[in-house]
């Protein structure tokens, strides 16, 4: 994949789609077919103009994708040239016009763009689509305005995804995504609790950054390591039962399988969530409540069958 900075500028002709694209759901995928279509109609090279940071108002929410994992996912869909800008206070002062001029027109080369329906754009968002019409059909650059995906009557949107994903519903959430959420991190060891309980867990220390992560819990989970998957179950929370910390733990335990993955990189994905944290009175009662998770999640993959677990 070819990627460019702000500032830079593409030296060929561009079908190009621009929006955050934080997740990469299936609404950004529509975008994403958009231009590729357009950019094999007219003989240009498709192109995505995104961003390596939230706007100002939304820096409190964080991210579903890191800026790597979005690249990637991009590159999977069939992008290979993304053109990355800062949503710093500085980009956020330019007008509607200068972007159009500056970005657009001379920074991506674009001979077309594809834009979300709602998309809005420079100072205090003035521009929209019919602005963007305005401003770039008479350079002869094409706009194509692309309809929101919808789900039970509500537009898809990361927002949307965020909040289901903080609430625990990480099924609905993947459903939107058109994959499973994930976490990535290495491997590392933790007390051993699990491992006395009899129940080993790995112990994922997350990149999250500024990364959301599933409401506390335990969920069936995925674990992706060199190529292969391993079916698991995964505690988000602070183990209340054994210990008093601040830290949120990530502590996965592959079912039927004992495998040493210290120091491994892994993508945890996320199925379903079984239930919420809680402290347990005794370490026979979580022990107990453990066994019944597992078996849970056994019934879950079961279910699945043959199908593709991911």
């Amino acid at each position: 994949m070819k990627i460019y900075r702000l500032g830079e500028r593409i030296p060929f002709k561009t079908s190009v789609a621009i929006g955050m694209f934080d997740g990469v759901h299936r609404g950004h995928k529509m975008l994403i077919k958009k231009t590729i279509d357009v950019a094999n109609s007219y003989n240009l090279i498709p192109a995505i103009y995104t961003f390596g940071s939230h706007p100002i108002k939304e820096s409190s929410r964080k991210y579903l994708t890191l800026l790597d994992e979005k690249l990637e996912i991009m590159e999977r869909s069939g992008v290979n040239v993304v053109y990355i800008a800062e949503l710093n206070e500085d980009f956020m002062k330019m007008s509607p016009e200068v972007f159009l001029k500056t970005e657009v027109c001379k920074k991506v080369n674009a001979k077309s763009v594809i834009i979300g329906e709602n998309f809005r754009f420079g100072k205090d968002r003035r521009g929209d689509v019919a602005f963007m019409k305005r401003g770039l059909n008479s350079c002869g650059i094409d706009v194509f305005p692309v309809k929101l995906a919808y789900y039970n009557g509500k537009p898809i949107s990361s927002s949307l995804i965020y909040h289901l994903i903080v609430d625990g519903n990480v099924k609905e959430a993947n459903t939107l995504l058109g994959y499973a959420f994930f976490l990535s991190g290495k491997i590392v060891r933790g007390k051993g609790v699990g491992r006395l309980l009899g129940f080993p867990t790995a112990n994922l220390q997350y990149f999250n950054g500024y990364k959301v992560l599933p409401k506390r819990g335990i969920y069936v989970t995925v674990a992706a390591v060199d190529g292969m998957l391993f079916k698991s179950v995964t505690n988000v929370g602070f183990n209340p039962t054994f210990e008093d910390v601040q830290e949120i733990k990530v502590e996965t335990h592959f079912i039927d399988r004992q495998i040493n993955l210290y120091g491994k990189m892994v993508r945890l994905h996320f199925l379903e969530r079984l239930r919420g944290e809680k402290k347990f009175p005794s370490v026979p009662i979580l022990m107990n409540q453990i066994q019944k998770d597992v078996s849970t999640a056994k019934d879950f993959f079961m279910k699945k069958g043959n199908s593709k677990i991911l």
